[in-house]
């Protein structure tokens, strides 16, 4: 049956079933890991750190997840324009609308989602000696930022971290909250050695 759908769509609606649907499944996983509290970016690389280190809350827009939204529902809005008859070039011009209206917005939530985190009178004080998980690797040596996530004051956090390490700390790798990066919200971190 799904083989009969596939082979009945043009070529430009097998493209944008292509992206939609593996995409869609990607969004979803997203979705339910945020839910039960793993981030989960993909980004292993600083450089597309979905904020500046300038801190001045400025949020790049291609972020992974605003990347899999743009593909997902720009996708889907393509193969619905052109499964209701829309012509290829309209139903193009549709997807990348949507595409695009997706991932501002997935840059927008990712925005407001970092200010509330901030607002809330967390003081990365209170971060000392807790446990977190690495969620962007951290280069060694506070060459770069990377990130880690953990709860405290009864939030689960995602903070910029740095490492005094001579080796870089990898995704889904333990470390431990040893300092504070002075005037900056930024904390430094030491590989945790699990027995």
């Amino acid at each position: 049956m799904v083989l009969a759908w596939w082979e009945e769509l043009s070529t430009l609606a097998q493209i944008m079933a292509f992206f939609a649907i593996p995409m869609t499944v990607v969004m979803l996983i997203q979705l339910i890991l945020m839910v039960v509290g793993i981030g989960f970016e993909g980004d292993m690389d600083s450089d597309s750190n979905a904020y500046t280190d300038a801190g001045m809350g400025f949020v790049k827009i291609f972020t992974i997840r605003g990347i899999v939204a743009f593909f997902a529902l720009g996708g889907w809005a393509g193969l619905a324009a052109i499964s209701v008859g829309i012509h290829g070039f309209w139903a193009v011009k549709i997807a990348l609308f949507v595409g695009v209206c997706a991932l501002l917005l997935a840059s927008l939530v990712i925005r407001l989602a970092r200010k509330m985190q901030q607002s809330g009178n967390l003081d990365n004080a209170n971060a000392l000696g807790l446990t977190a998980d690495v969620y962007m690797r951290i280069p060694p040596s506070r060459s770069q930022k990377g990130k880690v996530t953990l709860v405290f004051q009864e939030r689960f956090v995602e903070l910029d971290a740095v490492t005094d390490s001579e080796v870089e700390l990898l995704p889904n790798t333990k470390a431990k909250v040893v300092d504070l990066l002075e005037g900056e919200d930024c904390v430094v971190v030491t590989p945790l050695v699990e027995t």
